[in-house]
């Protein structure tokens, strides 16, 4: 016997397997949300803001 899926049982397959992608920092691997991964270019916000505070050492030198 073979039962085939409603159309609220595969939208609802379909959407909890969207929601277990994770996403990953690129510098550090931690595991960080979808917002996280899009506002900061792949990283974590620690890693971004590292980041962020070479790059500005590294213009600014003994100006800062």
């Amino acid at each position: 016997m073979v039962i085939a899926l409603g159309e609220t049982e595969k939208n609802r397959t379909h959407s909890s397997q969207k929601k277990e992608k994770k996403y990953h920092c690129c510098v550090c691997g931690d595991e960080i949300s979808e917002d996280e991964y899009e506002n900061y270019d792949g990283m974590c916000w620690e890693c971004w803001d590292d980041q962020l505070t070479e790059e500005s050492d590294d213009m600014f030198g003994d100006l800062m």
